[in-house]
């Protein structure tokens, strides 16, 4: 079985966008499921809980190499700049890194790093399809429940600065840290030497945001948006200490210090 498909079927939480007026869009007719892994922001768009993971870029690459081959331009195209990781894995080598994240999962809950804009973008584009087709496989009535036509895609930073608003309860907040610790506890995370002693980089389940359930919204790596160059949050190497939302950081190309958390949007 696939990580992505893992992603989806081992924690099926989906959450019902709320029933309020939609913001900047249309109001939802259906009230539709979101994405596994991912949170309302309103009744059209979800966002994910916790940066991308590595293991679901993997599948990403791995389902490149299925359909055209790993020595094919397309892979090629996809692979994340394994030079820069050795930043913030001191001592470990470009290839060492290659063959752990493709051939283990010591690095599956890294928050997947060292992407262009464009890779982001052609990954968003793999992950719609991957879901289109999930979704085919179920039945009718199950299929009903989620959304004709939607896409992932990089949030806006006004999207991005409306997590802050997503306060959760009690019950929620427990059940996201029920997936983070079973993520944790399959991809066997306290054996992990390289995250447990990297100085820099944290898994994607690190720290939860206090009531809005939220994982590393601060610090680890800024996430990039729609916008090519801008990114939110803040990270290891620039942190947004006063964990202020609205707060933009602009990158240049791949880096260590940018992943990607990404919109669910429901569009019919």
């Amino acid at each position: 079985m696939k990580a992505y498909i893992l992603w989806l079927l081992p924690f099926l939480v989906f959450f019902k966008a709320p029933d309020t007026s939609c913001y900047n869009c249309g109001k939802q007719d259906t009230e539709y499921l979101c994405a596994s892994n991912t949170l309302p922001i309103n009744s059209r768009l979800c966002i994910d809980i916790s940066e991308v993971p590595a293991f679901v870029y993997k599948d990403y690459m791995a389902s490149l190499a299925e359909t055209y081959g790993r020595d094919s331009d397309e892979f090629m195209a996809a692979e994340p700049d394994y030079e820069l990781w050795t930043t913030v894995f001191e001592g470990t080598t470009a290839e060492e890194l290659k063959n752990k994240f493709i051939g283990s999962d010591d690095l599956a809950l890294m928050p997947i790093m060292g992407i262009s804009f464009e890779q982001a973008v052609s990954f968003a584009e793999w992950r719609t399809e991957a879901m289109e087709k999930y979704l085919n496989e179920l039945s009718k009535n199950e299929r009903e429940a989620f959304p004709k036509k939607f896409k992932f895609r990089l949030p806006t930073e006004n999207e991005w600065a409306r997590i802050r608003f997503l306060i959760q309860d009690k019950r929620m907040l427990k059940q996201l840290a029920k997936i983070a610790k079973t993520n944790e506890s399959s991809f066997k995370l306290s054996k992990s030497d390289l995250m447990n002693s990297s100085k820099h980089l944290k898994p994607v389940y690190h720290q939860s945001a206090e009531d809005i359930g939220f994982f590393n919204v601060f610090g680890n790596v800024a996430e990039m948006t729609s916008t090519k160059g801008v990114a939110m949050g803040g990270s290891w190497s620039d942190p947004n200490t006063g964990k202020v939302f609205t707060r933009s950081f602009t990158y240049e190309g791949p880096s260590t210090a940018v992943g990607i958390r990404m919109i669910f949007e429901i569009i019919e």
